[in-house]
């Protein structure tokens, strides 16, 4: 009777859990920009934002979720390289050349693959996995209406040298919200694909439909090349493989919109031209300025979270932003070889389970299966290009996808 009492109150917990895990999925995207702000409760209290307060409480709780369930999780895929590489970025803390940076920047990258277990852990059923898709997908609502505010009002981002706004939502940055805005626009393209006529009524496949316009719109409003070049790989490897006529219909929407806007086209063109002043040449110019330092520490680097303070010692502020805009060689700087090594092994371990995945998928599935491999690839290749894993808002709800997915398709 005591077992039976033991397992509906652990059942329960677990259920309190996943609630606790879809309220952060929803809400952490909407609390992006607004979270930042610094708050100071005291002149002699040190300052503190709300972000880190919410990621400090699901750091804790994570930690403690694993550590309680470690021989369960020990089955999830991906445990052991997730755990090697969070292992070197937690010894690095001791050697940095910046302590609380590292250890911050610690705690945000723990708490990503946390999360990941956290999901893998607690979809036990069709109907969660369903239920978190979407909630995911909601939680772009709010951003969402705040960018469109941002482009009907003018009040986007101002570009330093195109003259235009670009929206960025509740994001900090149109950047992050672009990603943000690809990885809703590819899971909404799986859906209305890998649906059949009679799994879902009429209307349901309308709602999605009409949801693709607008963040397509948005996504082009954002005037992130990054972001686009995610699109444009998702678009062709999936219409290559599997949907000739949606990648034609895509590549005619792409030429439309390219010929409608002067923007684009200047954004376009300093990519291919390499204009000295856009930031294509700023990134290959930091790059390159960075490569010496990185190979005075290379097997350790100097410490997780330390790319800024070195950009900021050897260049300073005068050229602009001091991130990396390339997730390997910021990697590479602060972790060296070891910690790049084992970061692409979580990598190449994820691609084996969502190729694995997608070959044994069946029917409609399979585009599900195989849109999902393909974001993920897109957003691992534009990695060497941009910030992809310092969005904290997307890798949350990125790594709790992978974490549903893979335990879902394991059930099946």
């Amino acid at each position: 009777m005591e077992k039976v009492k033991g397992k509906k109150a652990n059942i329960g917990h677990n259920k309190n859990l996943f609630y606790f895990l879809l309220a952060l999925v929803l809400l952490r995207p909407s609390l992006n920009i607004i979270g930042q702000q610094e708050i100071q409760l005291h002149s002699s209290l040190p300052s503190f934002n709300i972000n880190a307060v919410i990621g400090g409480l699901v750091f804790f709780i994570g930690l403690v979720f694993f550590i309680r369930n470690i021989k369960k999780i020990k089955s999830a895929p991906l445990f052991w390289p997730i755990l090697i590489f969070i292992g070197f970025c937690f010894s690095s803390i001791f050697y940095s050349i910046n302590n609380p940076e590292s250890t911050r920047e610690f705690i945000r990258i723990a708490t990503i693959f946390l999360l990941y277990f956290l999901a893998y852990k607690l979809i036990q059923e069709e109907r969660d996995w369903n239920l978190l898709l979407k909630f995911i997908l909601i939680s772009y609502v709010f951003p969402g209406i705040i960018a469109f505010g941002q482009f009907a009002l003018g009040m986007g981002l101002p570009d330093e040298f195109g003259g235009f706004n670009r929206v960025y939502g509740t994001f900090t940055h149109p950047n992050p919200f672009a990603f943000y805005t690809f990885f809703i626009l590819g899971i909404i393209i799986a859906l209305i694909l890998s649906k059949k006529k009679d799994d879902i009524t009429q209307l349901d496949k309308k709602k999605l439909w009409v949801l693709i316009s607008p963040i397509i719109f948005l996504l082009f409003a954002t005037y992130t090349r990054s972001a686009l070049a995610c699109l444009i790989i998702f678009i062709f490897v999936l219409g290559v493989l599997k949907y000739r006529k949606f990648l034609f219909g895509s590549i005619i929407v792409f030429i439309v919109v390219y010929f409608l806007s002067n923007v684009f086209q200047q954004r376009l063109w300093e990519l291919f031209t390499l204009d000295p002043y856009g930031s294509i040449v700023w990134r290959l110019r930091l790059w390159e300025q960075m490569m010496p330092i990185s190979l005075w520490q290379p097997w350790f680097g100097y410490g997780i979270g330390t790319f800024d303070s070195l950009v900021e010692y050897y260049r300073g502020f005068q050229w602009g932003s001091l991130e990396a805009h390339n997730d390997y060689l910021k990697i590479f700087v602060e972790n060296g070889i070891v910690g790049l090594l084992s970061y692409l092994s979580i990598i190449a371990g994820l691609m084996f389970y969502l190729f694995r995945i997608f070959k044994k998928s069946i029917e409609q599935e399979k585009t599900l299966a195989l849109s999902i491999l393909i974001i993920s690839i897109s957003l691992f290749i534009i990695s060497f290009f941009d910030n992809i894993l310092r969005t904290t808002a997307l890798q949350w709800n990125f790594w709790i996808l992978l974490g549903g997915w893979l335990k879902i398709s394991s059930l099946k």
